[in-house]
């Protein structure tokens, strides 16, 4: 009798050894499934040089942009130390020029044939009508920006002596063009 119960006990521990090892297969081929589904995938490798250089170049993109911040905001600054004006960049870049509105009226209300007769040849100047013209020129822009910061009026509200003065420029131009 001993020997059966031996027999069943061996026999019970090698039932119970393959279901383990039938586990463990089962387990190992899903695993293997799995990693074969991952690198299905090609990768790209990329060497410890290469992902160096990456970085390098990102660090320095990154010092490029804050440079380029903390210059802005120092222009900036400096606008708006300014006494009477403050920081009008925001406002220049905004309105279009008067010089392209001009050219666009004049271009809208006169062809071409019009503007030739219009214009006189120019006879070209000597080297000192050119200096004393550009140094006329620069004394009467002085002059009038001189003018215009002792103006009280400016002073108060710049921007609307400013706005008003567009408008102003603007009209004189389309009066011009309808004579």
């Amino acid at each position: 009798m001993a020997k059966t119960k031996k027999n069943v006990r061996a026999k019970a521990k090698s039932v119970v050894g393959a279901a383990k090892q039938k586990a463990q297969d089962m387990q190992g081929k899903l695993r293997q499934e799995r990693l074969l589904h991952k690198t299905l995938t090609p990768k790209k490798t990329t060497t410890k040089k290469e992902k160096s250089e990456a970085k390098h170049k990102k660090l320095l993109k990154r010092f490029a942009e804050t440079r380029k911040e903390r210059k802005e905001d120092q222009a900036r600054k400096n606008r708006e130390k300014t006494k009477v004006i403050g920081d009008l960049k925001p406002l220049r870049d905004a309105l279009p020029s008067l010089q392209d509105i001009y050219k666009l009226v004049k271009s809208k209300q006169k062809d071409s044939s019009e503007q030739a007769a219009l214009t006189e040849p120019e006879i070209p100047l000597s080297a000192n009508e050119k200096i004393r013209k550009k140094r006329t020129d620069m004394v009467n822009s002085v002059k009038s920006f001189e003018k215009l910061i002792k103006d009280k009026n400016f002073k108060k509200n710049p921007r609307e002596v400013i706005a008003s003065h567009v408008r102003n420029k603007y009209q004189a131009m389309e009066e011009d063009d309808d004579e």
